[in-house]
This record gives C-alpha cells, structure tokens and sequence, in this order.
C-alpha cells in the first residue's frame, strides 16, 4: 500500500530531497509551499501524516495549521519539521498536540523510519502480539514462532526480524538499505550485500513458502500483495 504524505514545507530544496527519496520507499508526497494552498489540499485529500514547517507564508504559521487540524477533529500523525529546535519551540509544537518534532538539519533516512512508524502505529498495525502470515507461513512475535506449512523454522534473531518486517509490510517494496535499517538498526554499518545474504538464506529456509518474498530486480524485495495480518 502507498501511504499519502501532505509535506507543508516553502524551501524546495527539502522537498525535493523529502519527495524523492519517500517515493523509491513507497510513500507519496504532496506538497504545499504556504498555509492556504496547505489547508486547502487537507481538506479536498485523504493523508496518511502530515510534515509541518512552522514559519510559512501565506498567513499562518505551522502551529496554527497543527492547530486548525486538530480542532477540525483529525488524529493524523503530525510531525514538525522546522529550524526552530529550542525547547520552547518544541514544547510548543506538542502543547498543539503533534506527535513529533524534528529540527532542521535533519536525516532524512531517520525522518522515514519515524514517519512509517507513526503511520503504521495510527493504522493499528504494530500490534507484536498478534500473529502474522502469508500463505503458508505464520511468524508468532508474541512467541518468538516461526512456521512454514505449519512445521516450526528455526530462525536466527536476524532472519526472525527480516520476516516480521516483511509481514507488516505486505505489497510494499523494500529498499535494501531501508532493510539494513530496519533489521540491524541506524548504527550498523555495513555492505547491503548483508541483506542479500540473509534473505536467500531465510527462502531456504521456508522452503516453497519462501517464494512468498519477492525480488524486485535492481531495487530491493517485497512481500505478496495477497499476504495479509
């Protein structure tokens, strides 16, 4: 599934880098350079977040905008994204009820993972507890269970995660680099090869399960459409 982004942001630089690197993810931005033509798209389209700078123009500012939102009865994940990092300033992005503030400069590796992770969490679909499957396999998170045609797979940690991400993702393509991130974490470096290696390896594994993980030549894997939670 593609997630909806509202990006309100006026520098074109940040959302060029935002808009392209979201899209090869499987997120689709949208952007708005002022607080009119911002409020304007909130209300005619369905989001799935939205990315806020706070000095804008057009009239209003990022805190009145999260503001407006908020009071229009919307819980769609918010997060701030601007040059104003004193703490002042973020308490003030959270008094109006944001989920997150980040300020500028920023990752903007980190600034996906924390905008998937606020989707997902607002769709329900980080329940651990609750089992995953795709054909024949079933992964237990609560467990630590794995089965393949209802036989147990013994998994290493690594491979286990690999295949929950998967499963939480179904249908979406996954970069190999925001695998590596996903898998080992922010501070592994590493030759994405590594993902390559672990994916063949967890295939082997799950036996003609396995063909549930797709190659998407010269981009990265995902998961059957049909595969579901």
């Amino acid at each position: 599934m593609c997630y909806k982004v509202l990006m309100v942001e006026d520098e074109p630089s940040f959302v060029e880098e935002v808009t392209g690197y979201f899209r090869k993810n499987g997120l689709e931005v949208t952007a708005a350079s002022n607080s009119g033509n911002a409020m304007e798209l909130f209300r005619l389209h369905a989001f799935d977040l939205v990315l806020l700078d706070v000095m804008l123009p057009g009239g209003m500012d990022g805190y009145s905008i999260c503001e407006e939102i908020r009071g229009s009865g919307s819980d769609i994940p918010i997060i701030f994204v601007t040059a104003l990092g004193e703490l002042g300033d973020k308490r003030r992005g959270y008094d109006k009820k944001a989920d997150d503030y980040i300020a500028k400069p920023y990752s903007v590796q980190e600034l996906l993972f924390k905008s998937r992770a606020l989707i997902l969490r607002h769709k329900g679909l980080l329940n651990t507890r609750q089992a995953l499957r795709c054909g024949a396999i079933e992964l237990r998170p609560a467990e630590n269970e794995a089965l393949a045609d209802g036989q147990p797979v013994k998994l290493t940690p690594k491979e286990f995660t690999m295949l929950k991400v998967f499963l939480e993702r179904p249908g979406r393509m996954l970069g190999r680099e925001e695998l590596l991130n996903l898998v080992w974490g922010y501070d592994f470096y590493a030759d994405s090869r590594v993902v390559d290696t672990t994916v063949a390896k967890l295939r082997q594994k799950l036996g003609e399960a396995g063909a549930c993980i797709q190659t998407v030549y010269g981009a990265g894997y995902k998961l059957k459409k049909e595969a579901t939670l």
